[in-house]
């Protein structure tokens, strides 16, 4: 799911813009969830109690403060949000790039810009931006989806299982209540796969596929369950022939075909 929120002090602006978004929705493989914010300080506010957008069009010139001032107060907390300003004044645009800005809208919003912007944004996202979002009493915990190497599900519990930026090691963040079910409906990403009632595995980060074995960092080896191997090892191929991620990794010759595997 992409959660995406509009910040603009005109409804009609907003209204606007969710309908168009909604419109090109299809073309990403992931739904989308749009949040309407006629004021900076509620945007702020819902970030604060529940930090859960990707995306975020923020108006510069709002009726309580400045999406400027806004933003500021966005990138101090959340790097990985993708930010696009929307203003009718494109001289704002050189003061933008301190934000480190994904995309600029201008007034009146045009919907092919806006077609190319969201197909663009949600590249992004599913490479390198993309966190998974959870709760554990009164923490909240911010994961990096490009980080993650599998889910794994136990005595009701889930632990997330990522691999260190600088080591390359794998490392556990706390564990939480819940079910790989839900988990992978919140993710809707197609790179994360059921192999197994107890794993959901990041496919970006397999480093080698044995027909029914994953080889992931830390000399994990998960098998696919015997009763979906066919689907999961479809869907595997699948995902690897449409990001050319079977000519970046080892994958058994037989594998290594424009139908389903047997």
């Amino acid at each position: 799911m992409i959660e995406i929120a509009i910040c603009d002090d005109e409804p009609v602006i907003n209204s606007a813009l969710e309908t168009m978004l909604n419109r090109f929705a299809p073309l990403l493989p992931e739904p989308i969830r749009i949040h309407q914010f006629c004021q900076g300080s509620a945007l702020l506010d819902t970030l604060v109690k529940q930090p859960l957008f990707d995306i975020i069009f923020l108006d510069i010139e709002l009726g309580d403060t400045t999406g400027i001032a806004v933003a500021e107060q966005i990138r101090k907390h959340f790097e990985e949000i993708a930010l696009i300003f929307v203003s009718a004044y494109e001289s704002y645009c050189k003061e933008l790039f301190q934000f480190d800005t994904t995309g600029f809208l201008g007034k009146p919003i045009d919907e092919n810009e806006v077609k190319a912007l969201l197909v663009r944004v949600y590249k992004g996202l599913r490479n390198s931006k993309r966190v998974f979002v959870y709760r554990v009493k009164d923490a909240i915990y911010r994961v990096r989806l490009a980080d993650i190497l599998f889910f794994e599900s136990k005595a009701r519990k889930i632990q997330i299982v990522t691999r260190q930026e600088n080591t390359g090691t794998p490392a556990y963040y706390p564990a939480f209540y819940g079910k790989l079910d839900d988990v992978e409906a919140q993710l809707k990403h197609p790179g994360f796969v059921r192999i197994h009632h107890s794993f959901l595995v990041n496919l970006d980060n397999v480093e080698r596929f044995e027909k029914s074995v994953l080889v992931l960092p830390g000399a994990y080896r998960l098998a696919l369950a015997r009763s979906t191997q066919k689907e999961v090892r479809g869907r595997i191929m699948d995902y690897y022939s449409s990001t050319n991620g079977a000519e970046k990794m080892s994958i058994p010759s037989d594998l290594v075909t424009t139908q389903h595997p047997l």
